[in-house]
């Protein structure tokens, strides 16, 4: 099998929703300067610690004794090996593999709410075209959603303004994720290419496990802190522009 051979798996589609043009040239701007300033340092900004907590635990659908992951690890790994210590081995391998695909989802999904976060701040939030119902204000509105400035403006101490206080700090965690997602898709790929007998199928079998699984707990979640986050920027947006 060919050592180059990517695994990398793509981004769910709310997770890789389009952005348009401005915030894609914004973001890559921003993502731009920090991986230059990240060289004068010795590592990108820590991930906040929700979101380690969720990496470094791992969830109990993906552990040696959970029935069902056994028997999706045994039905797909029983066409390709033949002895039963072989297999016994792959299924550890093949094991680490899903939770590298799991941790690999779990940041898929927090850069989904980071990105609105982003959006939001930028005035990207609300797009006209995909609006159903109509806005009686600008839908360019700057407004940095109340978990972000609650976090970042408790310790301002300078004189910056809060929303560039606001807008580093996003981007900083934006990066973050995106250099920690880069460490486990090399990861994946490593282990993937070494691994006798895996492909796409095997890959695909235990996604829509994982996912199933993620969407009943993590998923959900965050879906919801991305409603709430459309319902504060309307509520802020109104007061605005009521207040004009």
């Amino acid at each position: 099998m060919s050592s180059d051979l990517s695994w990398n798996i793509k981004e769910k589609s709310k997770v890789n929703e389009k952005l348009d043009e401005i915030e894609k040239q914004n973001l890559s701007r921003k993502m731009s300067q920090l991986s230059t300033n990240a060289t004068h340092e010795k590592d990108p900004i820590k991930i906040m610690k929700e979101i380690r907590d969720q990496l470094e635990i791992i969830p109990n659908y993906l552990t040696k004794q959970n029935i069902s992951f056994k028997e999706l690890m045994h039905q797909t790994l029983s066409s390709i090996i033949t002895t039963t210590e072989k297999l016994n081995n792959n299924m550890d391998e093949l094991r680490k593999i899903a939770i590298l695909l799991y941790k690999i989802m779990v940041i898929q999904t927090y850069q989904y709410l980071w990105k609105t976060y982003l959006k939001s701040g930028t005035g990207q939030l609300i797009i006209p075209s995909e609006t159903k119902q109509k806005v009686s204000y600008s839908t360019t509105l700057p407004i940095w959603p109340k978990e972000i400035k609650t976090i970042v403006l408790s310790n301002k101490k300078d004189k910056t303004s809060a929303n560039e206080i606001c807008l580093k700090f996003v981007n900083e965690h934006l990066y973050a994720l995106q250099h920690q997602l880069k460490q486990y898709q090399q990861e994946l790929n490593i282990k993937a290419n070494n691994f006798q007998g895996y492909s796409i199928s095997i890959q695909e079998k235990l996604m829509t496990y994982i996912e199933q699984n993620l969407n009943s707990s993590l998923s959900k979640k965050i879906e919801h802190q991305v409603e709430l986050i459309h319902y504060d920027y309307h509520i802020q947006a109104l007061k605005l522009e009521y207040f004009q």
